[in-house]
């Protein structure tokens, strides 16, 4: 039988939490950003939205197989906790800080990128999620041990989704509230520290 200690149970669900930043930023926030500071239309974000959860199906088994043939020296689940935690990082700055400086007579370059930054989002997403299950089976398959990372686990998700819950209502009435880029120059890198923190307790 092989057990984890307890700082492992208690940590390693962290990347999920770290995950969980994201989530909230981006499904929280996408489709209001996406009318009120992009100019897109509200129906074309909403179904967006909806359309890359097919997408994220076909990247799920997809990561998974580069998964099953990783095994080396950072581990078999480390590279891609960095490479997604990386991945997210770097589409919201570009999402929601850069493309706002695109000219509004260039709609239709916004729709692009818009879509463009979602889908590369949902890899880097599919890339860190992955691996709070399959590690799970990995970290310990002790019976007894399994409730405890159930409860780890919702907790470490719970400390994420809250964590940029709680920045997000402190800065709105100061940063011009969820319509204003502002708010989202700020927001972002907290949430990207927010998320970075979480993930080095898990690695």
């Amino acid at each position: 039988v092989n057990r984890a200690k307890m700082y492992q149970l208690a940590l390693f669900p962290m990347n999920n939490g770290a995950t969980n930043v994201y989530y909230v930023l981006i499904l929280s926030y996408i489709a209001t950003f996406g009318n009120n500071v992009l100019g897109i239309a509200t129906v074309f974000a909403s179904v967006m939205v909806t359309g890359m959860r097919v997408f994220d199906a076909i990247t799920d088994p997809i990561i998974g197989a580069l998964m099953d043939r990783t095994n080396g020296k950072f581990g078999k689940f480390r590279p891609f906790i960095v490479i997604g935690n990386a991945i997210m990082a770097i589409s919201v700055i570009i999402l929601y800080m850069i493309t706002p400086k695109i000219p509004a007579d260039m709609v239709w370059l916004r729709y692009v990128a818009f879509v463009g930054l979602y889908a590369v989002w949902v890899i880097g997403y599919t890339f860190q999620t992955s691996v709070t299950r399959s590690g799970q089976t990995v970290l310990t398959n002790d019976p007894n041990q399994r409730p405890l990372f159930t409860i780890f686990n919702t907790v470490a998700s719970f400390i994420g989704m809250g964590l940029i819950q709680i920045v997000a209502i402190v800065f709105q009435d100061a940063l011009g509230g969820y319509n204003s880029p502002r708010f989202f120059d700020v927001i972002v890198p907290i949430a990207i520290v927010l998320s970075a923190g979480l993930t080095v307790l898990a690695i």
